[in-house]
């Protein structure tokens, strides 16, 4: 049986980094501060309260659009 270089470690683990990290922020012109917070909150009540736990497509555009709702929108970083 081969070993794994260790380079290969390195690259599959950076990448595996990068899978959590999303390419996207939320961003609101003229928010104040802890507002984000605050709206991030209320939407994910409003989109996840009731259900078992499981997210899925629809209940991730449901979160999206009451953000952008509250004026919220996605940039990429």
């Amino acid at each position: 049986m081969r070993s794994v270089p260790p380079i290969t470690i390195i690259l599959l683990a950076g990448l595996a980094g990068c899978a959590f990290f999303p390419n996207w922020h939320w961003e609101k012109r003229g928010a104040a501060a802890g507002e984000y917070d605050q709206d991030v909150t209320f939407c994910k009540q409003r989109t996840y309260s009731g259900v078992d736990g499981m997210v899925t497509d629809e209940s991730v555009r449901r979160m999206h659009g009451c953000m952008e709702a509250k004026g919220w929108r996605k940039v990429q970083n």
